[in-house]
């Protein structure tokens, strides 16, 4: 199963979830962090550098693999594969990993947006789960 992660919130719990599972089913779990490349026209900060920028979410993009990771071996799990991807859009990056690597199960987090909210911002878990073939299973997460 393909577990893909961000840094939002109680987003390390879809791990417990998915342990639970593959725990239940045999199945293995391969871990996916996608960070996207910064905008220019957004959010620049004075004195950053786009190298500092993507250095920095690299950085942090492996520290929240190997949590994860540990929280995986921890459930007596095998050691999972780890993804670390620096992609424009996550959706298509985790759709992309699920066709190549023939996953059966995606589980991922959603925060439930409605609304005005959803339509402005997009959503992440919509978009995948409209575009994989395989079930993909959304755990709510707290919106704070």
């Amino acid at each position: 199963m393909l577990v893909p992660l961000d840094h939002s919130p109680g987003s390390e719990a879809i791990v417990d979830y998915a342990c639970a599972l593959a725990l239940g089913s045999g199945a293995t779990i391969a871990l996916l962090h996608v960070y996207e490349p910064p905008n220019a026209m957004v959010g620049v900060v004075a004195g950053a550098t786009i190298g500092g920028e993507l250095a920095a979410e690299h950085a942090a993009g492996l520290e929240l693999l190997a949590r994860a990771g540990a929280a995986v071996i921890a459930s007596g799990l095998a050691i999972p594969e780890r993804i670390l991807e620096r992609a424009p859009r996550a959706s298509e990056a985790i759709a992309r990993h699920v066709q190549l690597g023939k996953f059966d199960l995606v589980v991922m987090g959603t925060h439930g947006r409605a609304g005005v909210s959803r339509w402005v911002l997009g959503s992440v878990a919509d978009e995948v789960l409209h575009a994989t073939p395989c079930p993909v299973l959304l755990v709510h997460l707290p919106s704070g």
